[in-house]
């Protein structure tokens, strides 16, 4: 038997403690003076007290006037009969939709447990979104083709992640070389800790360049698509190649015997692509960091379409125009951008790194669980008009 945590099972014994008319408990330390720490409940349309293993089984079944409202938290061994909500036309997997819905939603963004790798890392958007991993609750483990992170930012992030007893790693590297990404991957999968194995990862390693279409040289247009695109399909293939053959879930999966579909949290990529690869940016002349960028978005689909069934989910974030070290060398060459990138946003300014880890956190925790294949665009309405 398995034991559920205990904030777990009082959300249960509340519920039925509101059937009942009963007082509910209002903290876990109260709710462990009254009962056991080891619980399994489930709903089930009919009682049974015993399976093939004779073993007693505790149950609950919440009535309320429509089956959504009823509260399920299944564990592995619970029989597959036993797993549903709701009437037959449920779809999904059991066990995980289940356990999902017993959860409070602030917990949903939650990534205790894990360990995520964050390309790009450095400095910037990487490195704000490495501190807000850590402050979600996981591990970080950065890469960067810089040196050394920005000192300032990483000391920042660095003591987030010291202060919660997390850890936060840094490792150079370039991300168009193909055999470096999946030797580095390759430690950071085994290095990172039984109790926060690598489930997620963030792909903020790009670069840009403003110059007109007649002036692009062979290797300037091959470099930008090397690193955006290419750079993030090598850490994402990579990614995978690791997590398959070291997760236990997706080496003995289990799967719903109706839909086929993976049960479990999984994992979760999400690439970095921009609202350029959805439009053509009026005045801004960096026409293979667009097409880059669409690739990157289409990118996602395809992996998504790939892996979904393996319990690795792929979507990507298509930020607008943000004030970060790389937009700030474009307004240095172009000072007259500034007002005309005003005047396509309609919140009237421009985003900060900051605006992007709600986002983030979304697209790699388990309140974005049905979510895989798609782009999210936040861009304060350039693309809007």
């Amino acid at each position: 038997m398995k034991s559920l945590c205990p904030a777990t099972v009082l959300a249960v014994r509340n519920a039925l403690c509101a059937k009942s008319g009963q007082w509910p408990v209002s903290s876990t330390t109260a709710f462990s003076r009254h009962f056991a720490s080891s619980v399994r409940v489930w709903y089930s349309p009919t009682l049974a007290n015993n399976d093939q293993g004779g073993r007693a089984r505790s149950q609950a079944s919440l009535d309320g006037p429509r089956d959504a409202t009823k509260v399920s938290v299944a564990t592995d061994e619970t029989p597959a009969q036993y797993r549903r909500l709701g009437d037959s036309s449920h779809s999904g997997p059991r066990s995980f939709t289940a356990t999902l819905a017993s959860r409070e939603a602030p917990d949903l963004f939650s990534l205790a447990g894990r360990t995520v790798i964050v390309t790009g890392g450095g400095r910037g958007l990487g490195v704000t979104i490495a501190k807000a991993i850590i402050e979600s609750g996981a591990n970080v483990a950065a890469v960067d083709l810089l040196s050394a992170p920005s000192r300032d930012e990483w000391a920042v992030a660095q003591s987030s992640a010291y202060a919660r007893g997390l850890t936060l790693t840094y490792t150079q590297l370039d991300v168009t070389d193909h055999s470096r990404v999946h030797e580095v991957f390759t430690e950071i999968f085994k290095s990172a800790p039984p109790d926060a194995p690598v489930r997620g990862m963030f792909c903020a390693a790009g670069i840009q360049m403003l110059k007109p279409a007649l002036e692009y040289t062979p290797e300037g247009a091959r470099n930008i698509v090397d690193v955006n695109l290419t750079g993030s399909f090598f850490c994402a293939q990579a990614f995978a190649a690791k997590y398959l053959e070291t997760s236990q879930a997706a080496a003995q999966p289990r799967v719903d015997p109706q839909t086929g579909l993976v049960t479990g949290g999984g994992a979760s990529i999400v690439f970095t692509g921009s609202m350029s690869g959805h439009v053509a940016n009026y005045g801004l002349e960096s026409c293979m960091y667009n097409a880059s960028k669409a690739g990157v978005n289409q990118l996602a689909k395809n992996l998504a379409m790939e892996w979904g069934k393996r319990g690795i989910r792929v979507n990507s974030l298509s930020p607008g125009y943000i004030k970060t070290a790389l937009t700030q060398a474009l307004l240095d060459q172009r000072p007259d951008f500034d007002e005309m990138w005003l005047r396509g946003s309609l919140l009237g300014r421009l985003s900060t790194p900051d605006e992007f880890r709600g986002p983030v956190l979304y697209l790699l925790s388990e309140a974005s669980s049905f979510m895989t294949g798609s782009d999210l665009l936040v861009d304060g309405g350039h693309t809007a008009t």
